[in-house]
């Protein structure tokens, strides 16, 4: 596909937006709910699981707590009466149900805002443990922004996430050739990456090998990736100086195959309006995106919202 046919391939059109989950005043999700994941689980009278955590970035892990909704009709969401059921350090939670097991990866910080990937499964969707790391730390660099799926057209699990230099408190001297010399504050360029693991199993994640799929010098992250109409379709959040009047967006591309070649479409950004941290999900041949909205740039306060893909 040439150059100028790619830019007219735009993304699947977008029903108008519907919020689906808000914080409960004075409780532990008030004004923070972030990311959504979810699963068919059809299960305790549900069809579908959501999991959902809150914003906080930073700070004491004590903030940083997940939940559990459910639905049967990806629009009206009740809240497990146990939330938050991840107490403690659990940013960014997204998980999938293999053989009957849920597996849930989330982010963990340490004091420096450094961060590793962990996942945890469990059998009834509810109790998680069995904690491995699967993306582990690294001297000032952020790894998170974990988003996990099976792709049915090629049999193997992937994990994409964010990796960078660029919340850290503790940055790393870096030589020359790019080795870490010791720690320290150095003048080192922020860079923010996206990056791919595969694995025929999902606990090999933890041991391949990361493939990078996008580099860029402003700030570029929460990846998600599926396979729809032939392609496949990232969504990446960004902001950029300069650009889009300052807000968050999401941004669209795509690509014949999912390790690499993606392609900006037009009609960027997708989400415009302080609109991030999307998550895509197909249902019953439906392309679904679960996405966060900032009401509050200042005060930092989020909902949950969602929109179709494909609407005439």
């Amino acid at each position: 596909m040439g150059e100028k046919e790619a830019q007219k391939r735009e993304y699947p059109r977008l029903s108008e937006d519907k919020v689906i989950i808000r914080g409960d005043q004075g409780k532990w999700d008030a004004d923070k709910v972030h990311t959504l994941s979810v699963v068919e689980a059809n299960k305790d009278g549900y069809r579908y699981w959501g999991y959902y955590a809150l914003c906080n970035y930073g700070g004491s892990p004590d903030v940083r707590q997940g939940g559990l909704i459910r639905s049967n009709d990806l629009t009206k969401w009740d809240k497990y009466e146990g939330n938050p059921i991840i107490k403690k350090d659990c940013r960014w939670p997204t998980v999938i149900l293999a053989n009957s097991v849920f597996h849930m990866f989330y982010a963990e910080y340490d004091a420096n805002n450094d961060s590793q990937i962990v996942m945890l499964t469990s059998r009834d969707g509810i109790d998680f443990g069995n904690k491995t790391v699967v993306v582990p730390r690294e001297l000032g660099r952020q790894n998170q922004n974990p988003f996990a799926f099976y792709n049915k057209e090629d049999g193997y699990y992937y994990l994409a996430y964010y990796s960078g230099i660029e919340a850290s408190n503790d940055k790393p001297l870096i030589g020359r050739d790019g080795v870490v010399q010791k720690k320290g504050v150095a003048s080192v360029k922020n860079v923010w990456q996206i990056k791919l693991k595969k694995s025929k199993d999902i606990a090999g994640l933890k041991d391949a090998q990361p493939k990078v799929l996008m580099t860029a010098d402003y700030t570029v992250a929460s990846p998600s990736i599926i396979f729809y109409n032939n392609r496949y379709l990232l969504l990446v959040e960004a902001i950029k100086e300069g650009m889009w009047d300052g807000k968050w967006v999401t941004l669209a591309y795509e690509s014949g195959r999912i390790d690499g070649g993606y392609t900006e479409l037009s009609g960027n950004p997708l989400l415009p309006d302080n609109d991030a941290c999307a998550f895509q999900h197909i249902f019953d041949g439906q392309l679904y995106i679960f996405y966060s909205h900032c009401l509050d740039i200042e005060n930092w306060y989020w909902e949950i919202r969602s929109v179709k893909g494909g609407a005439k």
